[in-house]
């Protein structure tokens, strides 16, 4: 069933996630059914409730190495609600959880936070900021080998371009973005990197 949920999520039907969700209640009850029902709330505009599921993880697992999953989806609620400065908090707290975990499993795990916090500088209008996180999460995503990662950072690469009205850089990244989700098998995300980048032709 959970396949089933994410594959839902990945639509975005979210009446759909829920429900089956809701079908299971062993599985609503588990850590990855609670950790999809907090995603679902976060994306349907119930901050307040993804707060509290996540709130609960990150009590039940604290000092753990689970730890900081709890915390960055913490911080991905707080990025869609607007609260960019919060999530920016919740992201340093993770990252230092990160640290702590074996050095084999940190790049991924950085690049990931460091996608999070390129994302919510650009939000705030901190460029050179966003554009210093971006550079050391691409190293760390280059580490890791992983395309979905590294097409998330690419797009996010395109997004600065596009704030500094660079066209042909925006076109470029956005279509590197594209082609790195393509070898992700993330098609919906390629699809958007590339509509992003057909935006950007007229680009010099």
């Amino acid at each position: 069933m959970l396949p089933e949920v994410w594959a839902a999520v990945g639509r975005e039907d979210w009446e759909g996630a829920r429900e089956r969700l809701e079908a299971d209640p062993d599985l609503l009850a588990s850590r990855e059914g609670q950790m999809a029902l907090g995603y679902v709330l976060a994306y349907t505009g119930d901050p307040a409730g993804a707060r509290e599921v996540y709130g609960r993880l990150r009590q039940a697992h604290a000092g753990d190495p689970w730890e900081h999953i709890a915390v960055h989806q913490l911080g991905m609620v707080e990025r869609l609600a607007g609260e960019h400065r919060a999530a920016l908090r919740l992201f340093a707290e993770e990252r230092a959880l990160i640290g702590a975990l074996p050095e084999t499993e940190q790049p991924w795990k950085r690049a990931v936070n460091g996608y999070e916090l390129t994302v919510c500088h650009l939000a705030l209008g901190e460029v050179g900021q966003a554009c210093a996180a971006l550079e050391e999460a691409l190293a760390d995503a280059h580490a890791a080998d992983d395309p979905m990662t590294l097409g998330c950072l690419h797009r996010a690469r395109g997004d600065l371009a596009a704030h500094e009205g660079d066209q042909a850089g925006a076109r470029a990244a956005y279509q590197e973005s594209a082609a790195l989700f393509r070898e992700a098998g993330d098609e919906r995300a390629a699809a958007d990197a590339q509509s992003r980048a057909d935006e950007w032709k007229g680009g010099a």
